[in-house]
């Protein structure tokens, strides 16, 4: 209701300007039936009310977070308490400085695991994958690495005494030396499928 009488009494303000015009309002308004120009003062004083302030615009700001992806990739190392780690994946698992002596990983996925200062003592490693895996300073004795894959593999002052490396490819090992395979117990490379 004031919003309309607002609109009436400038609408009177505007037709003021142009001259003397007789102006009909509504019927159920509460301003007088019929207006002339000089009463639009009058009509003006009575109605004029503050208009209705409309609220600031809000800004809203949304922020959507992203999660990682996770995956889904599940570690067997519960295979080291039963020493049969056979077929296990174990990619980049920290296995330093443990007593891993005995333990068969044969045609396990070791990539990126470390083995630093590890005792891996009579441990079977045939055709696994250890590719990138860190033996620095681990001891090897008797272990069986035949035709595993050994691209990257560090052997930074690991003990290979009495070590099998029959069928493997030692062109992309790291820190090998040749005191350490003088010490291995049979070591053919790789494309000699038969180790005596």
């Amino acid at each position: 209701m004031i919003a309309k009488r607002v609109l009436v009494v400038i609408g009177l303000v505007v037709l003021a300007a142009c001259g003397d015009v007789e102006v009909m309002s509504e019927p159920n308004d509460d301003v007088v039936a019929t207006t002339t120009v000089e009463d639009v003062a009058t009509t003006e004083s009575v109605t004029s009310e503050p208009a209705p302030t409309e609220p600031a615009p809000t800004t809203t700001i949304e922020t959507t977070t992203t999660a990682p992806v996770t995956t889904t990739t599940v570690l067997d190392v519960t295979c080291i308490k039963t020493t049969a780690c056979q077929y296990a994946n174990l990619v980049g698992v920290d296995f330093s400085r443990l007593k891993l002596d005995f333990i068969n990983f044969s045609v396990a996925n070791l990539g990126g695991a470390s083995f630093v200062g590890a005792n891996l003592n009579n441990s079977i490693f045939i055709r696994a994958d250890l590719s990138a895996v860190n033996f620095e300073g681990a001891s090897l004795k008797n272990a069986d690495l035949t035709a595993s894959v050994l691209t990257a593999a560090s052997f930074k002052g690991a003990n290979l005494e009495g070590a099998v490396l029959c069928d493997v490819d030692l062109t992309t090992v790291l820190e090998l030396t040749k005191a350490q395979l003088d010490q291995v117990k049979k070591f053919k490379t790789k494309g000699k499928v038969y180790c005596p």
